[in-house]
C-alpha cells in the first residue's frame, strides 16, 4: 500500500468518524438519565454501547486526524504542526480516558461506587485530576491552531475548516454535560469530518487544491 492509499483510506476514516460524531452528539441526550448524577449513567444500560462508541470514536480520531495532516503538511505550516501534535496528545489521552469509561466504569459502579464520584478519591487524586483537567483545554486548543492552519491552507473548502474548529471544540468529551452543546456541536463537527474525508477519499491524485 503507497503513502497515497494510506491517505486515501484516512479519509474513509475521518468520515467514519463524522458519522460517529453525529451518533453520539445526539444519544446521550436522548438514552442516558441526564438529570442523574454520572453514576446513574454508568449503571443505566445504554451506558455500555455510549461508551464503547465513543472509546471507538477515540480510536478513529487520531488516524483521521493524522491523514487530514499528511494531506497538508506543507501548506499548514509550523501553526498547523502544533494544531496536529496538541490535538493528538489530547485525542491519546482521550483514548485512555474513554476505555476507563467502558470498560472501567461499570465495574467501579458495581463494586466501588464512590471512586467514580466527582467528589470521590479518584477525582480528589493530585495527579489524575491535573490530567483531567488539562487533557480537554489542551485538545481544544490543538483542534483551534489545527483548524486555523487548515483554513489558511486552502486544502480543503475553507468552510470546512471552519466548522472543523468549531464543531470540535464544543463537542470535545461529548458523554458529559453539558450535553446540549456537545450536541449543538458534534453537527458542524459531524459534517466537516464527512465532507474533509471525502474530499481525501474522492481525491483521485491527492494533490491539494484550493477550497
Amino acid at each position: 500500500m503507497t503513502a497515497r492509499s494510506l491517505v486515501r483510506w484516512a479519509g474513509f476514516v475521518a468520515m467514519l468518524a463524522g458519522v460517529l460524531t453525529l451518533i453520539l452528539g445526539i444519544l446521550p441526550s436522548a438514552l442516558l438519565p441526564t438529570g442523574q448524577p454520572v453514576l446513574e449513567w454508568v449503571r443505566d444500560d445504554q451506558w455500555a454501547v455510549l461508551s464503547v462508541l465513543a472509546f471507538v470514536l477515540a480510536l478513529l480520531m487520531p488516524l483521521a486526524l493524522t491523514g487530514l495532516y499528511a494531506s497538508e503538511v506543507e501548506e499548514a505550516g509550523r501553526l498547523g504542526f502544533v494544531g496536529f501534535v496538541l490535538s493528538v496528545i489530547g485525542l491519546l489521552l482521550f483514548v485512555a480516558f474513554q476505555f476507563d469509561l467502558a470498560f472501567v466504569w461499570p465495574v467501579l459502579a458495581a463494586q466501588a461506587p464512590n471512586l467514580i464520584d466527582y467528589s470521590g478519591p479518584m477525582f480528589s487524586d493530585r495527579m489524575f485530576s491535573v490530567i483531567h483537567s488539562l487533557m480537554g483545554p489542551v485538545h481544544a486548543l490543538g483542534l483551534v491552531a489545527f483548524g486555523v492552519a487548515t483554513f489558511r491552507g486552502r486544502v480543503f473548502p475553507r468552510w470546512s475548516a471552519v466548522l472543523f474548529t468549531v464543531g470540535m471544540v464544543l463537542s470535545a468529551g461529548i458523554l458529559f454535560p453539558p450535553l446540549i452543546i456537545r450536541a449543538i456541536g458534534a453537527m458542524p463537527a459531524a459534517v466537516a469530518l464527512v465532507w474533509m474525508g471525502y474530499t481525501l477519499w474522492s481525491r483521485e491524485d491527492q494533490v491539494p487544491a484550493a477550497g
